[in-house]
């Protein structure tokens, strides 16, 4: 599910029941997008305040021509990094995987972001190789929020073993995608698509 461009419309005229309408559409995804980095409620809670705050402040800078959820998701990950400036504390991805780690956010505002129909269907594609509790393992971290300990807890697992399914499902999706006609490129962006 995508957000209508008239909504976004509206927003840069400066709509505030449109500005209501991205709020409730996107808060619990950035919110759990957030929280996979800096790991505390509510520090999570206030970055995404400050993010819905970036927003309207800078509604007048979104180009339609571009993609919103890029946009969106670029600001998080700034804010992200700038709270562990200010904190003095080490940065770090929500994944120990090197291709995560390596994530360039700037590149889901480029032009050439993949149309989002075909990306949903070979994702849909993607997490029918996983077996099913690595699948369902995925789904618990990735579209729920749910950290490693609670997924273990939830599943009657140890704590390794989530880990271990979690490096296993990343790698496959990243190999599905490596092979697909999109390319490897495409499989950096299901982590803001589906974050929440």
């Amino acid at each position: 599910m995508t957000i209508a461009n008239d909504l976004i419309e509206r927003l840069i005229n400066g709509d505030d029941e449109a500005f209501k309408e991205v709020f409730n559409f996107y808060v619990k995804k950035v919110y759990h997008f957030v929280f996979g980095y800096v790991k505390e409620a509510t520090q999570a809670e206030d970055i995404t305040q400050n993010l819905f705050i970036k927003i309207w402040e800078k509604k007048a800078e979104i180009n339609l021509q571009k993609s919103f959820d890029g946009w969106i998701y670029t600001i998080a990950h700034r804010l992200v990094i700038d709270y562990f400036r200010q904190h003095k504390i080490k940065y770090h991805s929500n994944s120990s995987t090197e291709f995560e780690n390596d994530l360039i956010v700037s590149s889901l505002s480029s032009d050439e972001l993949l149309n989002r129909h075909q990306l949903e269907s070979l994702y849909e594609q993607a997490l029918q190789i996983l077996p099913p509790k690595r699948k369902e393992i995925f789904l618990l971290s990735r579209h729920e929020g749910f950290s490693n300990k609670k997924i273990a807890t939830h599943l009657n697992l140890s704590i390794k073993t989530v880990e271990n399914q979690m490096t296993a499902a990343l790698s496959s999706l990243r190999e599905f995608f490596a092979n697909s006609d999109i390319g490897a490129s495409a499989f950096f962006l299901i982590f803001f698509f589906h974050n929440g």
